[in-house]
């Protein structure tokens, strides 16, 4: 590129065309109704599944626990064997008492075990934890081979989900992530795997 007092030159503008097309490309004019912020902006799962409906679940769970159904679980995660899962084995105590502070590595981990130590609550509230870990066992899913199988599949989750969460509590309906849930399945067709857009 030479520079001139007078104007900078670059060589490239000597190619025929360049000139028209940087003329078409400066005279694009983006307006907000190339922009749809649902479908657009994917399903975030690290905040919509871990660091929401997990986090919800595990702290309400929790908060329903008596001292002795409090010791029994922190047992119960103490024991609990999570060879094959690619984590470290949890702490009862860190699990339980900090319920309300855990981080998404937390809410992982209790996703995955969650319906083996919690057998023994309300067969409503159980739903709903098996209910959200066959959701999360489909979305942090990394490859999907069959596309429209999975996509079926994840639709009849999410509306499993949905209907055990509204069994448990319709409270819960009032938190945005509820409805956040229901794009995800266009979001998979656009998008892929959700686990692939899971970033901090």
């Amino acid at each position: 590129m030479q520079d001139n007092a007078s104007f900078r030159y670059s060589p490239l503008l000597d190619i025929e065309g360049t000139c028209l097309l940087l003329y078409q490309v400066a005279s694009i004019q983006p307006t907000t109704a190339d922009f749809d912020a649902s479908s657009d902006t994917p399903v975030e799962t690290l905040h919509v599944i871990l660091l929401g409906f997990v986090k919800y679940f595990w702290r309400d769970t929790v908060s329903r626990q008596d001292e002795g159904g409090k010791r029994r679980l922190k047992a119960r995660i103490d024991s609990f064997d999570v060879a094959g899962l690619g984590v470290d084995q949890p702490r009862g105590t860190t699990l339980v008492k900090y319920a309300g502070s855990l981080t998404g590595r937390d809410f992982r981990v209790i996703l995955q075990i969650a319906p083996f130590i919690l057998y023994d609550l309300s067969p409503i509230i159980y739903e709903a934890w098996q209910a959200l870990g066959h959701l999360g066992a489909l979305v942090f899913r990394p490859v999907i081979h069959e596309t429209a199988v999975y996509l079926i599949a994840l639709k009849d989750a999410i509306n499993d989900f949905l209907g055990a969460t509204a069994l448990w509590s319709t409270r819960w309906f009032n938190k945005p992530k509820f409805h956040v849930l229901i794009h995800l399945t266009k979001h998979v067709e656009r998008f892929g795997p959700p686990l692939l857009y899971a970033t901090e």
